[in-house]
């Protein structure tokens, strides 16, 4: 296995969230947002020498999903639907059931979940939560 960089590890996350139904997604912060709608963030590096080191490297890329331009009854639905730890809208279930990110990295996983407050796009603020998976793949 080759190392994959950033942009491969952050469209086999894509990937994997196009699985869901309904659900629209984007490797990038679009410049507007129609939920439900999920982003796969470019993820923090603390140190490039532990991080991307010789060996193992680990990443904690983030998934934001925004259900809805207001904290409602819906929205609150939807976002509980793709917090469940299993079913069609599951984010967890949707990257779990392929772990190497379609053979770009040696193992990915969720690894927690909280709902996000009214988070602003273009000046709208938009209902949704935040996962945290743990990525890891061969170093140099």
């Amino acid at each position: 296995m080759t190392i994959p960089s950033l942009v491969q590890v952050m469209d086999g996350i894509e990937a994997r969230l196009a699985t869901i139904p309904g659900l629209r997604t984007s490797d990038v912060s679009p410049g507007a947002i129609s939920p439900p709608c999920a982003i796969v963030g470019v993820p923090d590096i603390p140190e490039y020498r532990t991080t991307m080191g010789r060996g193992w490297w680990t990443l904690a890329p983030t998934v934001t999903v925004l259900t809805s331009p207001t904290l409602d009854r819906i929205g609150q639905k939807l976002l509980a639907g793709f917090a469940d730890v299993t079913g069609a809208s599951s984010v967890a279930a949707a990257i779990e059931a392929d772990r190497t990110l379609g053979g770009t990295v040696s193992e990915c996983w969720v690894s927690d979940f909280r709902p996000l407050g009214l988070e602003e796009v273009g000046l709208i603020g938009y209902f949704g939560g935040l996962w945290t998976l743990h990525v890891v793949a061969a170093g140099s």
